[in-house]
């Protein structure tokens, strides 16, 4: 039987053995494992119910939070592709990214308002704008009222395309325009492989994760 290679596979594994533990801490809001894949699956099909098909992409603008954890397993059940942005770039280079990605939904912090003010006049492909904080005259919608749109439902993994993208990331433009990196489900599975081969004391273990995720898929520490 062939069983396609995702990383929602790995959220599955962790919901499943070690679902009563304490798997996601961010800021003081902390979730086990079960809560947390409740909240990916919300995400899911509360995409899904905005309108979110395959192949769309949601952007992020935020630092290192649950939320955007959360979406690199819920915007990829949804079919859609998940792009971090790089948050120290400038107005223009992100506008550039957000109209030539595509993207139709920004996830963004409120520290962000201000620049996402900047934004929505200049990228009309993006049709809702979702703040992870408190409801602000820049966003749509906030992020727990998308997640209360969803329910609770587990991917079929089986229906899934193991080569389709689920990552989209733009370079830092260093040497000339950022440019669109794209990681398939297949490729961030056995990099989270790789990566897991790496820890040790895994029933105890705790990892501090202080590398950006929207920095190279945050050397695969989401899914590993």
């Amino acid at each position: 039987m062939f069983v396609p290679l995702t990383p929602l596979r790995c959220l599955h594994r962790a919901v499943d053995l070690f679902g009563k533990k304490i798997g996601v801490v961010s800021g003081d809001r902390q979730y086990t494992y079960a809560q947390f894949g409740e909240r990916c699956e919300r995400l899911a099909t509360g995409l899904a119910a905005e309108g979110i098909k395959t192949g769309d992409r949601v952007a992020y603008l935020s630092f290192n939070t649950n939320q955007l954890l959360e979406g690199y397993y819920g915007v990829i059940q949804a079919g859609a592709i998940v792009m971090p942005l790089n948050v120290r770039l400038s107005p223009q280079e992100l506008v550039a990214i957000l109209n030539h990605s595509g993207a139709r939904v920004l996830i963004f912090e409120n520290d962000f308002v201000p620049l996402v003010e900047k934004l929505r006049p200049l990228c009309p492909a993006i049709e809702r704008y979702v703040t992870t904080g408190d409801q602000v005259p820049a966003a749509d919608l906030t992020y727990e009222e998308l997640l209360d749109k969803g329910h609770l439902e587990r991917a079929g993994i089986f229906k899934l395309d193991e080569m389709s993208i689920a990552e989209l990331f733009y370079t830092s433009g260093s040497t000339g325009t950022p440019k669109g990196v794209t990681l398939s489900h297949r490729t961030l599975y056995l990099h989270a492989l790789s990566v897991g081969c790496l820890f040790k004391d895994l029933e105890t273990m705790v990892d501090l994760h202080t590398i950006p995720l929207f920095h190279a898929n945050g050397w695969g520490r989401p899914q590993a």
